[in-house]
């Protein structure tokens, strides 16, 4: 029985998220991108067709191997280097010709053309914006979810989505991985993505409520049951998202796979936690709503027979 087990499942991501906050500690917090923090656009123009490898390669021997890369200009010739602020001008006109030199060594006629220097695109205001987003929806999902089923399935539910959240974000964390604002459109495409899988578990618990009914069946046993009728389903729609992310994580570009790396993450973490999780903590929560009820219940009748005798 899934639900059986459910304080085991629930402590494989309590560990994860633990784990980001100490490494999040431990490092000063996310390894947050030019998009957040502001930095240079180096452009180095190759004369010709180049491989990003080379480039790749001298960022690293120079401490900037978080860098995007984008090819770019006509014919792709050009390079385009996201990188962030270092501590002075002079260190950072230092550190792009020791880049250029490197390159050098492979392309010979490669040469800066431009830095420009930027300010944090996403600035805290656009990523105060996106929490706002996030709560609002997770508030409209609960509505709307209490409306179509019950006020526990909607607390499992928005649950669920911040366990997603959390874990790409502890991830991240813990990988200490370059954050851009490609992250915050992941995080709300997870969410997106995990509620239509809880949805689809919760739509099947309602019509077994009808069938198997809680005087027959307790809820843990009609979770497990609507859980193993949905699990085909589950597996077979994430596993086909799954290996198109994958793909595009494999070749893509430096920016896609900013994109692409947190949704992986995150897929993983919607099928656990709607898999998993949200059906026994519905089951979980609404015995112990019953059970106090109950208990309501049966302190009235005791007070009304003292009341009378």
């Amino acid at each position: 029985m899934i639900t059986k087990h459910f304080k085991k499942f629930l402590m494989i991501p309590i560990v994860i998220i633990a784990l980001g906050i100490i490494f999040g500690v431990i490092n000063g917090g996310l390894n947050l991108g030019i998009d957040f923090t502001g930095g240079s656009i180096v452009s180095i123009d190759f004369k010709g067709e180049f491989e990003t490898d080379v480039v790749q390669k001298a960022l690293d021997n120079n401490g900037m191997g978080d860098s995007p890369i984008v090819k770019a200009g006509e014919g792709y010739t050009q390079a385009e280097i996201r990188m962030r602020t270092l501590d002075t001008d002079e260190l950072q006109s230092t550190t792009n010709e020791a880049i250029l030199t490197d390159i050098q060594q492979t392309y010979p006629d490669a040469e800066i053309v431009s830095v420009d220097k930027v300010g944090g695109v996403a600035s805290s205001e656009l990523v105060r914006n996106a929490f706002l987003a996030v709560a609002i929806a997770c508030g409209l999902m609960l509505i709307y979810i209490w409306i179509r089923f019950q006020l526990y399935n909607g607390i499992s539910a928005v649950v669920m989505l911040i366990h997603d959240v959390g874990i790409m974000i502890a991830i991240m964390c813990i990988l200490q991985i370059q954050i851009n604002s490609a992250f915050i459109a992941a995080c709300l495409t997870i969410i997106g993505y995990s509620i239509n899988n809880t949805i689809v578990v919760f739509d099947r618990v309602r019509d077994n409520l009808k069938v198997m009914g809680t005087k027959r069946f307790t809820r843990p046993e009609i979770a497990d049951t609507s859980i193993k009728e949905t699990l085909t389903r589950t597996i077979n729609t994430s596993v086909t998202t799954l290996i198109m992310i994958v793909c595009l994580y494999i070749f893509g570009v430096p920016t896609i796979k900013e994109f692409s790396f947190p949704i992986i993450v995150g897929l993983l973490a919607g099928v656990y936690s709607s898999v998993l999780l949200a059906a026994p903590m519905w089951a979980l929560l609404a015995d112990r709503f019953d059970k106090k009820k109950q208990n309501a219940k049966s302190k009235a009748k005791t007070k009304k027979k003292a009341a009378k005798a």
